[in-house]
């Protein structure tokens, strides 16, 4: 037999044990991913919370809002998916969640949902048998979260927030614009909750943490978002040109390599600098440390990550958009441009620079109005009306 024959054959034996290794190992996790599942449910049907609460996300605000509510409620709180008990959210796959569908809770607990439609539709069952069933709304999809027309699964969640979840017991709506949007436009009527901030991990940034790691000493300006039509971080790096004498530092997911700015027919300039992505806690020392934050979206919920600056008694300049708006409440915690304006961002940065007094008043806000430790009882009420314990 030809030597090249024989190497030929090898490599054949090769492929077909790697590919049945690669299915033997799939089955072994789908076996535990099983067994994980329901010695979770068996937990639940044992011990069961008083409100499920989901989807738990791998990232994102609703990850963060949903953890929140966890952490500050003083009720027990089950989050769908279980990261602990799943070991990881990525083992709760399309077919277990399947399975999670046709689970039934023991008594009637209150459910919550947030924006996946799978998530409604779990919790429109469980008020079907008895549960009070309580929907919070967030940032619904519109054109400007695409650059050619909205993705498939924005389409379907979107469909699932106006058709499905406008039949939850309780809608509630994160911030006073989105709460008007959803009457006009359609006719969903919903009680105003805001999106709340967790003071307490802000209060934990440390400036000078953030300067030893970073490097990047003196005044600067922030940045924190996504490579994100929607998160318009292009605008940002054209401030950043416009004002060579200030340095100017962007953070976050898809937001550490030079090369995104090919995307955007852009170079970069020398006073910007890239953190690349970060904790929440590592956020929050990038906020302590800077000057004043920029926000350059088109479109807000609620913005967290602007309540944050506004709780670290940072300048925030954010454009003339409704939720960014409502979160500096009309401009008297915080600085608006006029979006698409890169003079008037300019001008507005200046002032930021220069400001020593809105900080207080912004602070002061979230810890009125947006503070978990405020928002949380709200939210605890409304599941104590609906459990059955």
């Amino acid at each position: 037999m030809q030597p090249t024959r024989i190497v030929s054959k090898l490599d054949g034996y090769r492929r077909r044990l790697r590919h049945e290794y690669s299915m033997w190992d799939h089955r072994r996790q789908q076996r535990q991913n099983l067994r994980r599942f329901e010695t979770w449910i068996r937990k639940l049907l044992d011990t069961p919370p008083d409100v499920f609460l989901g989807p738990d996300l791998p990232y994102g605000g609703v990850r963060g809002h949903v953890r929140a509510i966890r952490g500050y409620s003083s009720l027990r709180i089950q989050l769908v998916p279980d990261a602990v008990a799943m070991d990881g959210l990525e083992n709760f796959t399309t077919e277990i969640r399947g399975r999670f569908m046709d689970f039934e809770p023991a008594g009637r607990p209150c459910v919550h949902s947030h924006v996946i439609p799978w998530m409604i539709r779990w919790c429109r069952r469980q008020q079907e048998r008895g549960s009070l069933w309580v929907h919070t709304y967030h940032l619904p999809y519109f054109p400007e979260h695409g650059q050619n027309g909205l993705q498939p699964d924005q389409i379907e969640i979107n469909e699932a927030l106006i058709h499905e979840a406008r039949f939850a017991d309780i809608r509630l709506s994160v911030s006073r614009w989105q709460q008007e949007y959803l009457r006009a436009e359609h006719g969903i009527e919903t009680d105003y909750l805001p999106n709340g901030v967790d003071v307490e991990a802000c209060d934990q940034g440390r400036a000078e943490r953030f300067r030893r790691s970073s490097g990047l000493d003196g005044p600067f300006v922030l940045y924190v978002g996504r490579n994100d039509p929607v998160k318009n971080p292009a605008d940002f790096v054209r401030l950043a040109k416009a004002m060579p004498e200030i340095q100017f530092a962007i953070m976050g997911q898809w937001l550490d390599s030079k090369a995104m700015l090919t995307d955007w027919g852009l170079e970069s300039p020398e006073n910007l600098h890239y953190l690349g992505g970060g904790t929440h806690a590592q956020v929050q020392d990038a906020l302590a440390a800077c000057s004043a934050l920029v926000v350059t979206s088109k479109r807000e919920g609620l913005p967290t990550l602007v309540m944050e600056g506004m709780a670290h008694k940072k300048p925030v300049v954010v454009p003339n958009e409704d939720g960014c708006m409502e979160a500096i409440a009309a401009g008297e915690c915080g600085f608006i441009y006029q979006q698409g304006d890169m003079t008037d961002l300019v001008a507005k940065v200046e002032l930021a620079m220069r400001d020593s007094s809105i900080g207080r008043r912004a602070r002061q806000r979230v810890m009125e109005e947006y503070d978990w430790r405020v928002v949380a009882p709200k939210l605890d009420a409304i599941y104590r009306a609906g459990t059955s314990s």
